[in-house]
């Protein structure tokens, strides 16, 4: 009896053991058959395989794919990738032939295997395309840096990338922990007070990537400062009231209408900002617009450009 008993205890040791290593198997099997992903919207789209004819229809997802996979994998990008005045991959950009705006027709007969779409866009035009078949992903605007990292993992899953993905990310994580550890010596009196403009005035208020910028490049957002939000734009009054120390300039004439030099120009002789600091003390920066708009990866090199501006001394 007793080694009856033995033998069925040893059966059952065997069999967990079959059991417990079937389950591993099954979870460290890489995925067949397709799989599904939820994008921000909470809808879900079902994808075969990994997506070979991509489609991006921001400027975000553009330099994001562009670093993700291979160009021969990105079926299209939007009309603005290899303008290398807004772009972070221009040069890449031109690669790929085929460049979109948001008309659906133009997309709908790309027959993309995912289109990638801010949540910024018409509903209409989302769910246009949606429902011509195409396998719409929409994802949320970041308007932090941590956004943006969530956004690229978010993006590496869709297109089955995710390694890449965290390679890009944690690259991030490294250039902005140099970044800071280089501001280390800043003082509470050296901070210094920023203000960013655009060809239409003061921008980049409280909840905006630029407020999160300088966060991490350790000055004093002017337009958050004296209590303008994300969509507002500065009057004279409140640059005045912020009386910063930089003023950072646009450099994308985006209107094709505005030379950006003659612009810089009309801020710096403006009788009503000459008593401030970023006047009397000629500190008016050109900043590309590529880095400071960014909403990829390339933000970092954002947070470069405003801490060097400030903070020269610190090489940052």
């Amino acid at each position: 009896m007793k080694k009856l008993s033995f033998i069925a205890l040893l059966l059952s040791c065997c069999l967990l053991l079959v059991v417990g290593c079937s389950s591993n198997q099954q979870q460290d099997a890489p995925k067949t058959g397709g799989y599904e992903v939820q994008d921000f919207q909470g809808h879900v789209i079902k994808l075969p395989h990994k997506p070979s004819r991509i489609v991006s229809l921001s400027l975000g997802t553009d330099e994001i794919l562009v670093d993700l996979v291979p160009l021969e994998r990105i079926l299209a990008l939007t009309y603005l990738a290899d303008d290398p005045e807004i772009s972070n991959v221009s040069e890449q950009a031109k690669l790929v032939s085929k460049k979109v705006k948001a008309n659906p027709e133009t997309i709908i007969a790309l027959q993309p295997d995912v289109l990638f779409i801010a949540d910024w866009q018409p509903i209409e035009l989302i769910q246009t395309i949606r429902d011509a078949g195409v396998p719409v992903y929409v994802y949320r605007t970041p308007s932090t840096i941590e956004d943006v990292k969530h956004v690229i993992g978010e993006i590496a899953h869709v297109v089955g990338e995710e390694e890449m993905g965290q390679q890009m990310v944690t690259q991030m994580e490294n250039q902005l922990g140099t970044i800071q550890k280089s501001l280390e010596k800043v003082s509470s009196e050296e901070r210094k007070t920023v203000v960013l403009f655009s060809l239409m005035g003061g921008i980049g208020g409280q909840g905006s990537l630029f407020d999160d910028i300088c966060r991490y490049a350790g000055v004093v957002n002017g337009a958050s400062k004296v209590g303008v939000g994300k969509n507002e734009m500065m009057s004279k009054e409140q640059i005045i009231a912020a009386n910063p120390d930089v003023f950072i300039m646009p450099t994308w004439n985006y209107n094709g209408k505005t030379n950006v030099e003659d612009f810089k120009a009309g801020v710096r002789d403006d009788p009503a900002f000459q008593s401030l600091r970023a006047i009397k003390e000629e500190q008016l920066f050109m900043v590309p617009d590529r880095h400071l708009s960014s909403s990829s990866q390339y933000i970092v090199q954002g947070v470069v450009d405003v801490a060097k501006a400030a903070y020269p001394q610190y090489n940052p």
